[in-house]
């Protein structure tokens, strides 16, 4: 099959389209520095700290653990003892939305904004199936 002239203009067209919004939502959403930092294991809220103040803690699960660092105000997992150590060498987060995952132990966390939680109620958290 040969593309066309009217083939290759729909596809650059649905490519621009495309990029366009993708970098329309990411500058809507980026810029927004959350202040506490959501810990939350088998769909269980089990901490809630401030990302004001450094500080490090261990989380434990079934005989294993991930230790959770916040250092100037942005939040990473420093050590964990799962083997695919994904959630290790994920960037440290502190905008709004943005996550950690350690699938294996089962923890995620989410940075958000305490005045933003309580403005918005009514929107969509999260979507699990």
């Amino acid at each position: 099959m040969k593309l066309k002239r009217g083939d290759i203009l729909v596809i650059l067209i649905l490519l621009t389209f495309s990029l366009g919004l993708a970098f329309f939502i990411s500058n809507m959403t980026s810029g927004l520095r959350g202040n506490v930092l959501r810990i939350e294991q088998d769909s269980k809220i089990i901490k809630e700290v401030s990302l004001d103040k450094d500080q490090e803690f261990r989380i434990n699960y079934g005989g294993h653990y991930n230790i959770v660092e916040i250092k100037d105000g942005k939040a990473f997992v420093s050590e964990a003892d799962c083997l695919d150590q994904i959630c290790t060498h994920m960037a440290p987060i502190a905008g709004v939305g943005e996550t950690i995952v350690c699938l294996p132990h089962r923890l995620f966390l989410e940075v958000y904004n305490v005045d933003d939680d309580n403005m918005n109620n009514d929107r969509i958290d999260k979507v699990v199936r």
